[in-house]
């Protein structure tokens, strides 16, 4: 093959590269003061619906405490400690064959604001480098915040106001730990789980999730965001 032609491939590939990692800096930069207009999972399931999909947005402060804590405890238990990746929780999914998941609340939002849900080494690697990107431009309040908005919540629902308004008929900051903890097990699976028909293997996982919670909140590891 020509030289010329390998320089000229190699030159507007670094410019590609350089360019969208360009366009996601100023996406992020933008969104640590702008919510997120849309995101690239809802405007897929708006497509595949073929309807309006169903989001309320809520600042961190008028989602509610029981609603913080036991997505925490159900998610990312070390979400203040971790500067994007929780290693110990990698670890522990490594030795079980990766048979559960070890995402963070940060890895999430990289996933579901920019890329798409398709897993593979190459959108890991983006989710990665985002990911990154996120811990260093947003505060810990922000991540959440927008997790909290835009991670998908049932069929059509996206946001924890969305769900709570449509199951509980209350807004989320009124949501009982019992209640928030039904909601916060569904997340792994929001399409095939319903905060009101749990199984009781759900149930038990609630529970669970609700002692986590009130663990977080003595021993001051949900200290960043409350």
């Amino acid at each position: 093959m020509n030289k010329s032609i390998i320089y000229t491939f190699i030159k507007w590939s670094v410019r590609f590269v350089l360019f969208f990692f360009s366009m996601i800096f100023i996406i992020l930069l933008l969104t640590k003061w702008i919510n997120p207009p849309i995101t690239t999972v809802i405007l897929s399931e708006s497509i595949s619906l073929d309807q309006k999909v169903n989001q309320e947005w809520r600042t961190i402060d008028k989602i509610g405490k029981n609603v913080i804590l036991t997505v925490l405890a159900s998610e990312d238990s070390n979400f203040c400690t971790h500067y994007g990746f929780d290693f110990n929780e990698i670890f522990r999914a490594k030795e079980k064959g990766f048979s559960r998941g070890a995402s963070t609340i940060s890895q999430q939002v990289s996933k579901n604001l920019i890329l798409w849900r398709e897993r593979s080494w190459f959108r890991k690697g983006l989710e990665a480098l985002i990911t990154i990107m996120i811990e260093t431009l947003w505060s810990k309040k922000r991540i959440l915040e927008i997790y909290l908005n835009i991670a998908e919540t049932g069929n059509g629902y996206f946001g924890i106001q969305a769900i709570s308004n449509s199951l509980f008929k209350k807004n989320s900051y009124d949501l009982t730990l019992k209640e928030a903890s039904y909601i916060a097990v569904t997340l792994p699976n929001p399409k095939k789980r319903n905060a009101k028909k749990l199984s009781i293997n759900l149930k038990k996982r609630a529970e669970s999730v609700r002692n986590g919670a009130n663990t977080l909140r003595l021993d001051g590891r949900a200290s960043c965001v409350l």
